[in-house]
């Protein structure tokens, strides 16, 4: 497609420098921090290596390079593409602008310094580095919300709602209702650009719908909770804490996320696309009691898809889905084996838990 040529060909070519699950395995033996920051130094981390080590050292180092390069690589991405390829790259990139949202409200909820607040976010979509060091140094969320609506800027559009609706409403609140947002607003554009049968459209369904299945695995896991929270947000149905939807209907997923019981729960949902997913859940769940098992099963379920996406989509937005899919993997994995060193976790204990695309 047009408008993608030019930012497929260089995402392809930063793809092939993703590490290999041989390095990464490697680097789950290096014993110490010291160790791991020296193997990282070999890697295309070394620049934001090197330039941590200024500053900081061992876990910190190694959490500072890796959000250092993060940021630079999806700054990178947004300029690889213009005109239409552009906007729909920026619909991808505007699920990071939700994010750091969210994190600059928890932040300013809890009273966390604009410093502690900004090394969360990563400025990739509208949200400029200016704006988001701006809205670190609100004196409160609603503060916050007020310098957004001030901008004109369209997050502030659902907290103002929110707000109007529910005056007291809390960080949490916030967080869905911009969630929700995010989806309806994202949604709606690509159906007005008869977009419905791409790859980003599939998605963002993806993704609504792993949202979703992981509220309702934790609501039948704990139905108290899903009371406490239909109280607390003062409704009957708890259709209304769903985002979306994806391709599965909010009923299907409140059948599931009224069951009492997590086996119940999966059950109802086995005849969908995420039936693997959620039996080899089930399966690890039966043993070992974690319900976060149904996380990582559903993220490898997710990571599978989206890396397929470089294929089957090699002239669109496919590879972009792909390739972040990578490389936010890739960071993932890289802290966990620094936070497992850290915690003198033995090498084949962190292996386990790294995760790749088949």
């Amino acid at each position: 497609m047009a408008g993608y040529d030019y930012g497929n060909a260089r995402l392809r070519a930063m793809k092939s420098r993703l590490l290999s699950s041989y390095e990464l395995e490697k680097m789950a033996e290096a014993g110490n921090l010291q160790a791991l920051i020296a193997e990282l130094s070999k890697t295309p981390y070394r620049r934001p290596v090197e330039a941590a080590l200024a500053r900081v050292s061992g876990l910190e180092c190694i959490s500072v390079a890796l959000h250092s390069d993060l940021e630079s690589t999806i700054k990178k991405i947004r300029r690889f593409y213009r005109d239409r390829a552009g906007a729909m790259v920026g619909v991808v990139l505007r699920a990071y602008d939700i994010r750091n949202l969210k994190a600059i409200l928890r932040g300013l909820s809890k009273h966390a310094q604009p410093s502690e607040i900004l090394f969360t976010v990563l400025p990739a979509g509208e949200l400029t580095d200016d704006i988001l060091s701006e809205l670190s140094r609100a004196a409160d969320p609603r503060a916050a919300i007020d310098l957004l609506a001030t901008m004109a800027l369209p997050f502030a559009l659902p907290l103002l709602r929110l707000r109007g609706e529910r005056p007291g409403a809390g960080t949490a609140e916030m967080e869905l209702k911009l969630d929700q947002w995010y989806y309806h607003e994202a949604f709606k554009y690509l159906r007005r650009k008869q977009q419905t049968e791409g790859a980003l459209f599939s998605a963002l369904q993806l993704d609504a719908d792993i949202t979703n299945l992981q509220t309702v695995i934790r609501f039948a896991y704990a139905p108290e909770e899903r009371n406490f929270l239909k109280d607390w947000l003062g409704v009957d149905d708890i259709t209304n804490i769903f985002v979306g939807p994806g391709k599965l209907s909010f009923d299907l997923l409140a059948s599931a996320g009224n069951q009492e019981r997590v086996d119940a729960a999966v059950e109802n949902l086995v005849k969908t696309a995420y039936e693997a997913p959620l039996k080899a859940g089930m399966g690890e769940y039966t043993s070992t009691g974690r319900l976060s098992v149904f996380e990582n099963q559903l993220n490898r379920f997710r990571l599978d898809w989206l890396s397929r996406q470089i294929s089957r989509d090699p002239l669109g937005i496919g590879v972009v889905l792909g390739y972040l899919a990578l490389k936010t993997t890739e960071v993932s994995n890289i802290r966990w084996i620094a936070q497992g060193i850290f915690l003198g976790m033995t090498a084949n204990s962190i292996r386990l838990e790294l995760m790749y695309a088949i």
